[in-house]
């Protein structure tokens, strides 16, 4: 899977909250509501642990699970058909979570290019 470039990726945050927050006030809404709260969620702990060195499926296994804790405590429970929803619904954000996490991955992981001393090219 081609890893999209996290420089894209940030700008889209910014773009996407800022669109918000713009529609938010000329709607006479509060500034941040929960799209954008969700996003900033999404992209901060994608952010964080992709400092992290652990096997991929780690990943998986902690995304879900707090995916699942946070679709509990935000959806409403009716009766098992909603497990099924949430649990859906967490695969999903775990996957885009992953994606963004290894997206940062490959920027950190990227050797840093230094400037020789010798090298006279400018």
């Amino acid at each position: 899977m081609k890893v999209v470039s996290p420089k894209y990726l940030t700008y889209f945050l910014i773009i996407f909250v800022g669109l918000g927050i713009i529609l938010n006030l000329v709607e006479h809404e509060p500034a941040i509501q929960d799209t954008q709260y969700g996003m900033l969620g999404i992209y901060g702990l994608a952010y964080v642990t992709s400092y992290l060195r652990m096997p991929r499926l780690n990943f998986y296994v902690i995304y879900f699970v707090l995916w699942m804790v946070v679709m509990r405590q935000t959806g409403s429970y009716y009766d098992w058909t909603s497990w099924i929803v949430f649990a859906f619904v967490a695969a999903f954000m775990t996957w885009v979570t992953d994606l963004i996490r290894t997206s940062y991955a490959s920027w950190y992981d990227q050797p840093k290019k230094h400037k020789h001393p010798d090298d006279k090219t400018q």
